[in-house]
C-alpha cells in the first residue's frame, strides 16, 4: 500500500475520531452546563423562597407587634382618660356637696326641707308614714311631726351613708317611698352632668 494513501487514511480515521470526540466533549460540556444550571436555579428558588419566607415572617411579626403596640397605647390612652374623668367627676361632686352642706346650714334650709316633707308625704298617700332625715335635723323632729297628715308620722335619722340632708318619706303600709334627699339628688345631678358633659362612659 502506497505510503501517502496510508497516511491519508489515517489523517481522515483520525479527524473522525477527533470529531466524534469533540462532539462527545460537546455534549459532555452541554449536559453539565444543563445539569449546573438546573442545581443553580433549583438553589437560586430554594434561596429565594427562603428569603420570601423569611421576609413574610417578619413582615408578620412586625405586623404582630405593631398591633400589639397600638393596643398597648390605646389601653393606657383609655386608662388616663377614665382617671381624668375620675378626676373631673370627684371636683364637680365635691363643689356640689360643698354648696348642698352650705346650703343646709342656710336660714332657708328648714322651709325648704318642710315643703319637700310635706310634698313627699301626699306623693306616697295615705298610710302610716316614716320620714327619714339627717342626724343634724333632728332638731327639727316635732315641727315635722306636726305636720297635718291622715295618719301618724314617725321620724328617723336615715341609717344611709352620705344622706347630707333633705328626706326620704316611706308609707310602711304600701311601702312605696318618695326621695328628696340629697344624696339622691346627688346621684341625679352625677349622671346629668356625665350625660351633658360627655363623660358617660359607652
Amino acid at each position: 500500500m502506497d505510503s501517502n494513501n496510508l497516511t491519508e487514511k489515517l489523517s481522515i480515521f483520525t479527524s473522525l475520531v477527533l470529531k466524534d470526540a469533540d462532539a462527545k466533549r460537546e455534549k459532555l460540556l452541554e449536559d453539565v452546563e444543563k445539569e449546573y444550571s438546573e442545581r443553580i436555579d433549583e438553589k437560586e428558588n430554594e434561596l429565594l423562597q427562603g428569603a420570601y419566607d423569611d421576609i413574610q415572617h417578619g413582615i408578620q411579626s412586625s405586623r404582630r407587634q405593631a398591633n400589639e403596640r397600638v393596643l398597648h397605647e390605646e389601653m393606657e390612652s383609655r386608662k388616663k382618660l377614665i382617671l381624668k374623668r375620675e378626676e373631673i367627676i370627684n371636683e364637680v361632686m365635691k363643689s356640689a356637696r360643698e354648696k348642698i352642706i352650705e346650703f343646709t346650714k342656710s336660714d332657708e334650709y328648714e322651709e325648704w326641707l318642710i315643703e319637700k316633707i310635706k310634698k313627699a308625704l301626699f306623693e306616697v298617700g295615705k298610710g302610716s308614714k316614716t320620714v327619714y332625715i339627717s342626724s343634724d335635723d333632728l332638731g327639727l323632729k316635732e315641727k315635722i311631726e306636726n305636720i297635718p297628715d291622715t295618719a301618724r308620722i314617725s321620724v328617723e335619722a336615715s341609717p344611709e351613708h352620705d344622706f347630707l340632708g333633705g328626706a326620704k318619706v316611706l308609707n310602711n303600709d304600701r311601702k312605696i317611698s318618695a326621695d328628696y334627699s340629697f344624696k339622691e339628688l346627688l346621684d341625679e345631678q352625677k349622671q346629668a352632668f356625665l350625660q351633658s358633659s360627655g363623660l358617660a362612659l359607652s
